[in-house]
């Protein structure tokens, strides 16, 4: 096979399974501190131990085993989800390089991801990963669509910055004029715009983690007081560790996904076109397909739309989309909705 053929297979049971355990092996980092986790509820208990009441710490160590298990659990369940609606079994799907961009078709579309979007490409047993910008999401494809020559080659080209005539060819003439567009340049305020809006985003996580924490802190408390038995106090300080130390990764995380995306001084482009909105930054071009998107809103100072298939939410800062873009956007979504509704029936 040439580097440059474009290679085409028919995803089954196999392909999703390599893709899936591929995913997982990526995840070791989450299982870590799952273990670390049920580590720490261990020790908590065996502090406990040593009051008046040994079998009520223990009871407490098991639910903590028990419930990282359940996390690890659900973390594979989500994964296993993903995975099966980015690749449907039966569905084809085909990869091409060239010297300007990483192609791929599948039942989500047709992608054409520029080298300077692409990081991290490598091989995880039988499948192949790399992460792509803006949104440095993780894409996992199997590793049959593609053979060592072509991978090699990929290598070379992962992270090459794009030239004139590579835009010109990825986004056409029509992007490149500009039917309906909006630039603007990436500053200090808007990095703190898209940071707080995640951490919005994710409020669900932290109504827990605070409970976790106030439980954790009632409890230290009430055993130093002598109300609750002290073999209460190791549980709690344990509750309590788990709660910080799970908020301090998420914030650590939002504020890298945001540097990362929305360097200061670096310039982003929206452009509409007739079949796609196009958005170019300084990691290259990606088109999103109108049928692609649903669930437009505008919050605050950010809008947001969701890509099918994985549901992927994108952010944007809002001063990127005025009245009129988002205008525009929402009527190309709905139209191409419509369209793919009336498709079944005739």
């Amino acid at each position: 096979m040439d580097a440059f053929e474009r290679r085409t297979i028919t995803i089954d049971r196999d392909d999703q399974r390599v893709v899936l355990r591929g995913h997982l092996a990526q995840s070791r980092t989450v299982f870590i501190l799952l273990g670390a986790l049920a580590a720490l509820s261990v020790v908590a208990a065996g502090v406990s131990a040593l009051g008046p009441s040994p079998p009520d710490g223990w009871g407490l160590a098991v639910a903590g085993v028990v419930g990282a298990l359940v996390g690890a659990a659900v973390l594979i369940w989500i994964q296993a989800v993903v995975t099966r609606k980015q690749l449907p079994l039966g569905s084809e799907m085909s990869l091409a390089i060239t010297e300007g961009t990483f192609d791929i078709d599948g039942a989500g579309g047709a992608d054409r991801i520029r080298w300077g979007q692409l990081s991290n490409l490598k091989r995880v047993g039988g499948g192949l990963y790399v992460t792509v910008a803006p949104s440095n999401a993780r894409l996992g494809i199997p590793g049959r669509l593609i053979d060592d020559a072509a991978f090699a080659r990929a290598i070379e080209l992962v992270g090459r910055p794009a030239v004139a005539e590579d835009r010109a060819d990825i986004l056409g003439e029509a992007s490149v004029t500009g039917v309906l567009s909006s630039s603007i340049v990436f500053s200090a305020v808007d990095q703190r715009v898209a940071r707080a809006a995640l951490l919005r985003a994710s409020w669900k996580t932290f109504v827990v983690f605070g409970v976790l924490a106030l439980i954790g802190v009632i409890g230290l408390m009430l055993g130093a007081a002598g109300i609750l038995p002290g073999n209460v106090i190791g549980y709690s300080a344990a509750v309590m560790a788990i709660a910080v130390i799970s908020s301090t990764v998420v914030v650590t995380a939002v504020n890298r996904t945001v540097k990362r995306s929305l360097t200061i001084g670096t310039a982003q482009t929206l452009t509409i076109t007739p079949d796609a909105l196009e958005l170019t930054g300084p990691g290259g071009a990606t088109r999103f397909l109108w049928s692609r998107l649903f669930d437009l809103r505008r919050t605050q100072n950010v809008v947001t739309v969701r890509s099918m298939p994985a549901k992927t939410t994108l952010l944007f800062v809002g001063r990127l989309i005025g009245d009129e873009l988002y205008a525009a956007i929402e009527q190309h979504i709905r139209m191409a909705s419509a369209t793919a509704q009336r498709a079944p029936e005739s």
